[in-house]
């Protein structure tokens, strides 16, 4: 055998794939997230003022 030619195993290049910060799942729900928010809190904010102005109506006002 080769024990004095390349002990380091420099000869072997392994591809080192770069690991992303995001993946793309955590992306996408996020931009899921950041879209929904605003959309869950307008539709809050409709039934708040709804149930505000039934509970006018209701004391007579």
């Amino acid at each position: 055998m080769d024990s004095g030619k390349n002990q380091d195993g420099s000869n072997v290049h392994y591809l080192k794939r770069t690991k992303r910060i995001l993946s793309r799942t955590r992306l996408v729900m996020g931009l899921l997230l950041i879209v929904a928010i605003p959309i869950f809190i307008g539709l809050a904010n409709k039934a708040v003022r709804e149930n505000a102005e039934s509970i006018r109506q209701g004391f007579g006002r």
